[in-house]
């Protein structure tokens, strides 16, 4: 498996092709004009930018990826990366259990 410095290092094409073999999606979220899908990669996280296809009708187009970090190394004011993710999370399992 790689790490997130080496993943960093590869082409888009690379990228996206890690992605979709060891890549487990977590969710989506929407940030016009695009769908923004999180994914987790190993020991990282990775997100991916699709824009609607102009040669595919109703298909999206994988335009760029990032790779996440769960915690901010250097405490910050910026926004926490899984902030945009947050509306999403039900925590109602975690406290049936």
């Amino acid at each position: 498996m790689l790490t997130q410095i080496e993943y960093n290092q590869l082409p888009l094409p690379k990228k996206a092709d890690f992605l979709w073999r060891h890549g487990h999606h977590l969710m989506n979220r929407f940030s016009p004009p695009f769908t923004v899908s999180l994914y987790a990669v190993g020991d990282f996280f990775v997100e991916a930018y699709f824009s609607e296809s102009p040669y595919y009708e109703g298909n999206h187009e994988l335009q760029q990826v990032f790779s996440l970090r769960s915690q901010n190394r250097r405490k910050s004011r910026s926004q926490h990366p899984f902030e945009p993710y947050s509306d999403q999370i039900d925590l109602h399992q975690l406290i049936r259990g």
